[in-house]
């Protein structure tokens, strides 16, 4: 008989038999399981003991890592440091070497002064090397010119009404005329106080009326009266026309004179002078062109000029050299034209401003042209150069030319 039918079969002994099954499947569910915990505890101890190392690991690196950083602070305290921070460097050593372009220290772009015109004569061409004050170009001049005569014939009017009010100015024909007016008046006078008393004396015999006495008295008193207006209008011949007047036409002059002379000043700036002494770099007009100094755009200028005896390189030094730079730094520049042509120079400003673009601050370097070489003969503006400073001063040397 098989289990299934001890299982269907009604029996008193079924009861007992269900049991025993049910015993025998907990049993093996409760191995399965004790099986089941038996293959994880090996992995749970791996786990453990992996975590474990790797705390220790992690504790041994950071005992390492300070003490190598206060190794490091140790060595850095120790080592000497300049009176700005940075590490000092040797007497001798090089501060930086790096590359950057020739510049002119002094370059102008040359255009007429307040007037505009067409260009008629030109006196340059470029690479020539120029003196202050030499004439480059000349403008047409036809407007300035009228300007400046019409303001010259003012000036001078002004003046001649200026001399008219002053007692020069009185002719000796007017002086005369007058005096003649004044005898004239002064006789006059003197025949009316005359007949005045002729006919007061025929009155103290009855032979007139009273109306006649009073009549030459008038004719007298007239006379009179004549010859004092005569004599002011002498005295202020002679004494010229009032101070207010004078002063109103010495202010009448000095306005003439100051448009006389700018227009003066706008002629002779149709002439144009070299500013600098230099050599040309551009040529940016010739004849026939229309100049004027009210254009901004650079390019509507004259030409240029820079003076080529005193050429610079622009170097862009990273912030943090900048504190081992200082003026007067010596230096060693050469092009990339010629390697082995090496000429001296010196750090001659640093930029108060940084690039923050690019974390770093412009420095200028002089270079220093020997005796003998030619401004412009081989160093040009905007070549390529390598500068390379070192810790000691610059000092001068014979075969140098010292920019002035």
């Amino acid at each position: 008989m098989t289990i299934s039918e001890i299982g269907h079969a009604p029996s008193t002994n079924g009861d007992l038999v269900n049991r025993v099954q049910q015993l025998r499947i907990n049993d093996t569910v409760g191995a399965t399981v004790m099986r089941s915990r038996g293959a994880w505890l090996p992995w749970v101890l791996c786990g453990l003991l992996a975590v474990t190392w790797a705390g220790v690991g992690v504790r041994f690196y950071k005992t390492a890592s300070s003490e190598s950083s206060r190794e490091a602070a140790g060595s850095s305290a120790s080592a000497p440091r300049s009176a700005s921070g940075a590490p000092a460097i040797a007497p001798g050593e090089v501060v930086f070497n790096l590359k950057g372009n020739l510049i002119p220290s002094l370059q102008i772009a040359v255009s007429p002064v307040d007037v505009a015109g067409e260009v008629t004569d030109i006196r340059f061409k470029e690479g020539d090397r120029v003196k202050k004050g030499q004439v480059l170009a000349t403008l047409r001049d036809t407007r300035y010119l009228n300007e400046f005569n019409s303001a010259k014939a003012n000036y001078d009017a002004s003046i001649q009404r200026k001399l008219d009010l002053l007692p020069t100015a009185v002719r000796d024909e007017e002086k005369a005329e007058l005096k003649a007016q004044w005898n004239e008046a002064e006789a006059n006078r003197v025949n009316a106080k005359q007949e005045l008393a002729r006919t007061i004396a025929q009155r103290e015999t009855g032979s007139n009326s009273p109306q006649h006495v009073e009549k030459a008295e008038a004719n007298w008193k007239m006379a009179q009266a004549r010859v004092e207006k005569l004599d002011k209008t002498l005295w202020l011949l002679l004494a010229g026309a009032r101070k207010e007047k004078i002063g109103a036409a010495d202010a009448d002059v000095a306005m003439a004179k100051a448009k006389m002379e700018e227009a003066k000043r706008m002629l002779d700036n149709c002439v144009i002078p070299a500013p600098i002494t230099g050599t040309v770099l551009t040529k940016k007009a010739d004849i026939g062109s229309l100049v004027s100094p009210m254009s901004f755009n650079v390019a509507a200028s004259l030409c240029e000029i820079a003076d080529l005896t005193k050429l610079e390189v622009e170097v862009d030094v990273p912030e943090r050299q900048i504190a081992k730079v200082r003026e007067k730094l010596d230096c060693v520049v050469f092009t990339d034209a010629n390697e082995s042509r090496i000429y001296r120079g010196y750090v001659d400003r640093i930029m108060p401003i940084a690039d923050d673009t690019k974390n770093v601050i412009k420095v200028r370097v002089r270079v220093i042209l020997p005796k003998g070489e030619a401004p412009g003969s081989f160093l040009k503006p905007k070549m390529s150069a390598t500068v390379t400073a070192y810790n000691r001063d610059f000092a001068y040397q014979p075969n140098d030319q010292p920019w002035e």
